[in-house]
């Protein structure tokens, strides 16, 4: 009787947050269609290249002009909202601008959606508890998750790294690792949310990772010459790392980052822009060499899943450029920590495994740092506690 209650009121606050979401996008309605959402600079990008333009995509002027010819009524925008991804996804993006804005918008958020409705097909096989939740009860379940809700909202390409990292996964479980590495590599329009996890297979000796990986990213940088120019692409780096630094006309906040570099800006408010990057440098090496300690090479059993899912949670943290709606990543661990906390023989469900995914899905509270106090940073405490939970487990799944 108390499991029926308890999925009851699970399914009860999954249809609550559902529908939340959805009146939310309904009140935005208006906003998203003139141009608010961050979907607008992909669709800049893709409008840029498509003309002809692409030697000048990191022209902040020319993405400012592309920008206000389809979303000119956004007054809170007194410049480009900087497209600061490789030039090679802009090619993606090319196609929808035969669409108008919004009818281009809405296709990709319903590729984003069958790209969500696909995952469970993926990881079934692995992961029993989705072998006994049906794929509909899998897509509401993602709805009622804030994140997922915000990658929508804005448009975002957080979803498609989801499933690369969901492919990843797989072809290591089936110790493909040459195809882990080119999952991997096609991932690297978010190069800073992929490259952690690919330092941490080279250091595990995954050599057929590495192979794999070098043989996309050279494939893809060859498609960035073509799309930008040697000029372009090589002064692309020095473009990322200037709207770091001046914040990218506004857009980029460190508070809003629910990292380490958005921490330490809370909690140590430098002036020194050097000084920042520095410690965050510091720390997240730190971090970094604590879960890579901690992948012992199995691909086997919850050992592996765990281990997985730490670095996972760890490249969040140790990511320079994170924002609210990246937690979309989070569902793969949040995926294989509820598989192990329902598989485990024990019937143990530690604290710390269970509370951080608890909060994740607390969609109101992560609503409340993200709209309303803007201190998104703060997420980082709970992903740095998680982190200790899967350190803490990790070495309970190994055989005794």
């Amino acid at each position: 009787m108390k499991t029926v209650n308890f999925k009851f009121a699970v399914s009860l606050y999954l249809v609550a947050m559902v529908a939340m979401h959805a009146f939310l996008f309904w009140s935005l309605r208006h906003e998203i269609q003139n141009g608010y959402s961050d979907f607008a600079i992909f669709y800049s990008a893709g409008r840029i290249v498509g003309q002809g333009q692409g030697n000048d995509l990191y022209d902040s002027a020319l993405q400012f002009r592309t920008q206000q010819e389809f979303a000119p009524e956004v007054p809170i925008r007194q410049g480009a909202l900087p497209y600061n991804h490789p030039p090679f996804e802009a090619i993606m993006f090319v196609p929808l601008t035969r669409l108008g804005y919004f009818p281009a918008y809405v296709l990709w958020d319903l590729l984003n959606l069958l790209t969500l409705a696909s995952l469970p097909f993926v990881l079934r096989p692995h992961v029993p508890l989705l072998r006994r939740l049906p794929a509909s009860y899998f897509l509401f379940s993602t709805a009622g998750y804030f994140p997922i809700f915000l990658a929508l909202l804005q448009g975002q390409d957080i979803i498609l790294l989801l499933m690369l990292f969901s492919l990843t996964y797989v072809a290591l479980k089936k110790n493909v690792d040459f195809t882990a590495g080119c999952w991997l590599g096609l991932g690297l329009f978010r190069f800073h949310l992929v490259l952690p996890i690919v330092l941490i297979l080279c250091l595990k000796k995954k050599r057929q990772v590495a192979v794999g990986f070098a043989i996309v990213a050279l494939f893809l940088g060859l498609i960035s010459i073509a799309v930008v120019g040697w000029k372009g692409t090589l002064a692309y780096p020095s473009y990322v790392l200037h709207l770091e630094a001046v914040g990218g006309h506004g857009a980029i906040v460190p508070s809003t980052m629910p990292n380490l570099r958005g921490l330490l800006d809370i909690l140590l408010p430098l002036h020194s822009y050097l000084l920042g990057v520095g410690l965050t440098l510091a720390s997240s090496l730190v971090l970094f060499f604590l879960a890579s300690a901690k992948w012992k090479g199995d691909t086997t059993g919850a050992n592996f899943d765990l281990s997985f899912s730490l670095i996972m949670v760890v490249t969040v943290l140790v990511s320079y450029h994170a924002l609210a709606y990246d937690l979309s990543l989070l569902l793969l661990p949040i995926l294989l920590v509820l598989n192990y906390l329902q598989t485990s023989a024990s019937g143990r469900r530690p604290f710390a495994l269970l509370a951080p995914v608890c909060v994740l899905f607390f969609g109101p509270l992560l609503m409340f740092f993200s709209f309303r106090t803007r201190q998104s940073s703060l997420l980082a405490l709970v992903l740095l506690f998680w982190v200790w939970g899967l350190r803490h487990e990790i070495p309970k799944t190994m055989p005794a």
